[in-house]
Parts: structure tokens; sequence; C-alpha cells
């Protein structure tokens, strides 16, 4: 072998100088033979020294001539017609496995990864090797390249003949990176879903997925969708929020219009319009960034990735990723898993490094309905550290902006309630119009009660407006009413009446078998009495009671801005922090027997934490605190408004300095009309002592009447 390749290699060096003949220009037929014949001679002494000179040669120097002339050489690829080269060059045809060396080398690392993708999962009578990094260098990859690619080519064969001798229909799939047709099942599934996952400086993480599905429209009728976890969680089980930039999605080479949104506790890549696929072969392309997916301990980084995002409710036969960690990042350590949550194998993955750093993860078996993929690399720090004070201050907000909203709202809330009392302290003396009309609730409000002095209190009111009269007739007390016409009384008013008179009656005889009635229409009377008060309450409590409620929805509105669908997060909030109230509210009351109240308290105590937990899909475990807190402060602030010394101690100061006013301007009211409009409010505040029957009031006095009335019920 060595002897033939000097003799080529001798051929080749004579063959410029056979052809570098001169031509010359010869006047006549003599003279081009004597040229001729001299030409000949020439060449046939040159060759003759030639031979001498390579004759002569010590083995060194041949080997240095043949250094020096392999220096100069050129690579061309023969053809029939073409020629062997130019001057004082070598001429060389690659051979096949050199061909194919070089193919290894032009390929990029995720052709490579593809390529043991390919090779691993076509190749099933071979062992699976454990979760382990290898590296493929020049000494293991390049002596087996031709035979590896036969290999595989007979491997791919095989498999093809395998699918053709089932009962399952086939279809032909160009799979990425070379469009290579490979044989899949005409089933409804993911053949192929590969990531381009690059780790930046300054943290954030851009992906490219490329994912190939076979629709049938059972599953998938309107494009496929991405789903992943809003939440991360690192070694110690503290939570991080993830955020998502989409960047742009195309199908089969065409972009398409996607959206982020977010349920709970997921966020979704899905299309804006819908999107009806007809059975067929698709290519999916997402672009997006992913940022807060890096953990932070005190020794290391780690960045953890779902290659899948949430379970698929289709099985994956290829999956796999690249991921590019920043320029001089090596790895401190790696690990892969696939299966199900809580029942993870690392033996399904393979790791391979391309480069320093560059890590190729492929799934060695396919990833049924429900299971996933997942990645932990470990950095050093430092690794990661481009990170401005915007993202910093960007990544805070999106972290614990939630937190810092709610403690916002809690602050304002409390803060103008606080001031609103003082102002209410500082000015309970101001006088209040519109309540002396209304004697049952003056007496609550200057005596703080409820009795049969308020039932009394409102017959003189309904004497006051003639609409009954109030007699005595052989130690009798007679009520009569005077019209049926009740267009200005209130219904609470028009229920008494009724109760007392029933649909017929004209005269009620206040006698023992009356009791029931006068009983009636005292608790009608009562009842007509706390209303007022509620009533009173909440007028004077709506501004600040409104501005509380619109706080806390400010408050929300903010924190589900912070999700990519406004709409369902507020709406959300709304709903369970509503929830939430109701068990707080329930809570609070007392009920009758002692066992429902238990029972109630227990079952207001679970629904809370259920609405807590459910919350947590969309707040930090801190907000929820901080939103039961802010319920907490509206309720008590809006009880202790409406307490005697709240809102309504005004009124309370109004009608007791009411009454003084009856007791020391006696003169004032009691003649004629005056004394008639002011009676209920005389004998509702106790001031019937002060007033005593006098020739100006004597038909219209009924002060005694409504006591003996009431001695006797």
């Amino acid at each position: 072998m060595r002897k033939l390749f000097f003799a080529i290699c001798f051929t080749l060096c004579l063959a410029p100088k056979i052809g570098s003949s001169a031509v010359r220009s010869m006047a006549n037929l003599a003279e081009a033979q004597n040229a001729s014949s001299e030409t000949q001679l020439q060449m046939s002494q040159e060759l003759m020294a030639e031979k001498q000179y390579f004759r002569n040669m010590t083995q060194e120097q041949m080997l240095d001539y043949l250094k020096d002339r392999l220096f100069h050489v050129v690579t061309t690829e023969l053809e029939k017609t073409d020629g062997l080269g130019g001057d004082g060059a070598i001429n060389v045809q690659k051979s096949a496995i050199q061909q194919e060396i070089e193919a290894q080398n032009k390929k990029s690392i995720f052709e490579k990864i593809y390529d043991k993708a390919m090779s691993n999962l076509i190749n099933i009578t071979d062992p699976k090797p454990a979760a382990k990094i290898y590296t493929d260098n020049e000494q293991n990859m390049r002596p087996q390249a031709a035979e590896d690619a036969e290999k595989i080519q007979m491997l791919q064969e095989a498999q093809r003949q395998a699918w053709l001798n089932s009962n399952v229909q086939m279809i032909d799939v160009e799979l990425p990176p070379y469009n290579q047709k490979t044989l899949v099942p005409a089933l409804e599934h993911i053949p192929y879903l590969f990531s381009r996952i690059e780790l930046l400086p300054d943290g954030l993480v851009k992906i490219t997925d490329t994912i190939i599905v076979v629709a049938n429209a059972e599953k998938i009728k309107d494009s496929i969708h991405r789903a992943f976890p809003k939440f991360v969680f690192d070694r110690e089980g503290n939570r991080q929020k993830v955020e998502f930039n989409l960047l742009n999605v195309s199908i089969n080479g065409n972009p398409v219009e996607y959206k982020l949104s977010d349920r709970n506790n997921y966020v979704f890549m899905e299309p804006k319009d819908k999107i009806e696929l007809i059975p067929g072969v698709y290519e999916y392309q997402f672009d997006y960034t992913v940022d807060n997916q890096l953990f932070s301990y005190d020794e290391f980084d780690e960045f953890y990735w779902n290659l899948t995002g949430s379970v698929w409710n289709l099985v994956i036969s290829r999956a796999g990723a690249a991921v590019i960690l920043p320029p001089n990042t090596k790895t401190l350590g790696q690990t892969a898993f696939s299966g199900y949550n809580g029942y993870w194998r690392e033996d399904t993955v393979a790791i391979s490094q391309e480069q320093d750093n560059v890590l190729g993860f492929v799934s060695q078996t396919p990833l049924f309905i429900g299971q996933a993929m997942e990645m932990i690399i470990s950095i050093p720090k430092g690794a990661v550290s481009n990170i401005s004070w915007s993202k910093h201050f960007l990544r805070l907000i999106n972290a614990y902006g939630d937190i810092i909203f709610a403690a916002f709202g809690l602050f304002a809330i409390f803060l103008s309630y606080f001031v609103s009392w003082l102002y209410i302290r500082k000015n309970k003396n101001m006088p209040v119009k519109g309540i002396y009309n209304d004697a049952p609730l003056l007496r609550y409000l200057a005596k703080g009660c409820i009795d049969k002095k308020t039932f009394g209190a409102f017959l003189l009111n309904l004497y006051r407006k003639n609409i009954i009269d109030i007699e005595e007739n052989d130690n009798n007390v007679l009520l009569i009413k005077k019209t049926d016409n009740f267009a200005s009384l209130s219904k609470n008013e028009k229920n008494v009446l009724h109760t007392l008179f029933g649909n017929s009656e004209s005269i009620l005889n206040l006698k023992s078998y009356a009791k029931l009635k006068v009983s009636k229409a005292a608790d009608i009377v009562k009842k007509d009495v706390l209303y007022k008060i509620k009533v009173l309450n909440f007028k004077l409590n709506i501004g600040y009671l409104l501005f509380g409620i619109g706080m806390l929805l400010f408050t929300e509105a903010a924190i589900a801005f912070l999700n990519y669908d406004f709409i369902y997060n507020f709406a959300f909030l709304i709903l369970t922090t509503f929830m939430l109230a109701f068990c707080l509210w329930l809570f609070q009351q007392k009920f009758m027997p002692k066992w429902k109240n238990t029972t109630l308290h227990i079952l207001a105590l679970f629904l809370a934490v259920v609405t807590s937990f459910i919350m947590l899909a969309i707040v930090n475990l801190t907000t929820i605190i901080i939103i039961a807190i802010t319920l907490v402060v509206i309720q008590e602030f809006s009880k202790l408004y409406a307490q005697r010394n709240g809102l309504i101690a005004t009124y309370v100061k109004e009608a007791q300095d009411y009454a003084l006013l009856l007791k020391n301007k006696v003169d004032a009211f009691r003649l004629g009309k005056d004394f008639v409009k002011n009676q209920p409010a005389i004998f509702a505040l106790d001031c019937e002592d002060t007033y005593s029957p006098s020739e100006q009031n004597k038909n219209v006095y009924k002060l005694d009447i409504i006591s003996k009335l009431l001695e006797k019920f």
C-alpha cells in the first residue's frame, strides 16, 4: 500500500512537467519536423534526468519532498470530464468515512441531539442508560459515524416494517430538523416535541418549542393550547410566581394570533380566535420568554423547567430539549426525570453535553397521557448577574405585588375610618333635624330601649295624625278608628291598625281579651323601630361602607391586573372575597340552641379554610390574611359607627336635649296645636308628669288615658 501511494504521488508530481511544453509557430513542414525531433529528444533527456533525480533520493529527502507537495494539496470533486487540478497540486478524493465525519462536524448542536433521540427511540432492543451525562468526543464518534448511520437506517426500516405489519393505520410525517419522513400512527398524538431553551445573563429564559401534532378532530379541534404552572417551588417549598411573555406562534410556518390567559394555578397560551383544524399533520412553533424561573441559594443557583408544561392529554412519542447556559458557564450538576407526579424515573432520560454551556435532554421512552419530563440544572453563583434595577423592581411587583396592594388598601381603609371617627367625635353636638315627629324612635334614641311606652307613643302618634281616637268609658279604654284612608301611613303602621281592628271593626275595647291583639301590635311597633334604626345607621354609614368596599375592590382590581386575564381573575377574587366575608359574618353570629350555634360556627370555619385554599390559586397566603383583616375592619367599623356613641351619637344627643326642652318649656308646649303635635314625644321622653290637663288642652289631653291603658297590659 505504501509503495502504491508513493507511485501515485510520483506520477502526479510529474504530470505538470509533462504537460508544460511551450508552443511555437513553425514556418514550414521541415522546420516542424526538425522542431518535433528536437522537442522529443529534449523531453527524453529531461525525463531521464527526473528519474535519475528521484532514484538518487534518500528516504528522508523523499519524505521532505512529499510533505512539501502535500502542503499545497487541492481537494477536488472528481468527475469523468475533470482534469487533475492545477499545476503543482496533488488532487485527492474524500472517502465515504471522511465525508460522514465532516457532515457530523457541520451539524448543529440540536441536530446532534436529535440524532441521539432518533437512535435511542428506534433501537428498542438495547437497554436504556440511566439519566447520566456523557460527551461525544472525536475518539468515540468519528470512527463509528458511517457504521452508526447504516445501523440507524436499518433500524428505521425495521420499525417501518413492524408498523406496516400491525393493524394500525400509518402515515408518513416529516420530522425536524432534516424533514426526514418517519412512519407514525395515524392516531391523534404528538410525534415530536423539542425545546430550545436559552438562559440569558439577566436571568430571562428564551424558549422556542417545536411541536409536531397529528390531529383528527377528536381532542384537538381548535388548535393546541400550551399550559404551564403559574407557580414553581424551590427546594425549601417557597413559591415563586413565573412571568411569561409570548412573542409569536406559527402553524406550518404561518404566524397566528395567540394570547396569554390564566385560570387559577395555570397560564395558558391559546388562540385569540377559534381555529378549526381539519384532520392532518401540523407543525407548531412557540416563541416566548419566561422570567423568575431561576432559584437562588447561598452557594449556587438552580434552573428548573418542565418540558411539557402541564400534562398533555396526548401521547408524546419523542421529547427533548437543548439548554444553553450563559457564556463561559459550566454546570455544577444536572438531573432529569420523566413519569407521573410522585412517580418519577431518571433512567428514562439521557443527558448529553455538547459544549461546556450546552446540555441536551432526550426522553428515551414516549411520554404517555399524564406524564411529564422535568429538568434541573445547578449553576455557579454569579453566572446570572446582569439584572437591572428595573427588572428587580418588576420581579418584586410580580412576586409580591398582591401583598403590597392588599396592604396598601387595608392601610387606606383603616386610615380613612380612623380620621372619620375623630371627625364624628369632634362634631357629635351638631344639631339634627327631622326626628321629632317619630316618638317611638325618639324614645329609643334618648332612652336606648323599646318597651310598652314605645307602644303608647305609637298610639299617640296615630292620634296626632287623626287616624284614631282614644277615649275612656266606664273605666274602659276604647280605641276608635276614625278613617279608613291610610295612604299617609307607613306599611308597619297599617299592619298595626289591621292587627287591632281587623277588616271590619272600628272600636276596640282594651279589656283583657284584647291582650293578644295588643301584644301582636306591640311586636310590630318594636320591629318598626329596629328597622328604622338600621335604616338610619345605614344612611349614616353608607358613605364609609362604600368607601371601604370600593377600596377593597380597587385593591383586588390591581391584584387582578397583575395576571393575564383581568376579567376572570377580578371576578374570581370578588366571588371568593364575598364568600370569605359571609364566613366571617356567620362566625360572629349567635344562634340558639347551643348545638346549632356550634355547628354553624364549625361550618363557617371550614368554608373559610376552603375559600382561602381556593384563593391561593391567584394570591399569596399573606394576601388572603390581609383581605380577611380588611373585611373584619370594615365590619367592625360599621358596627362601631352604629353604636350609640358612633354615627348616631348626634341623634342621641338631639333626642336627650329635646327631652330637656320639653321639661323646661312647659308653658310653650301645653297650648292647643303645639300640645297635640308634641304629646307623643312628651310621653315617649318621660315628660308627662310636667304636663297636666288645662282648659286649653283638656279636649286633646290623652296622657292619662294611655298610662291607664298600659297599666292593664
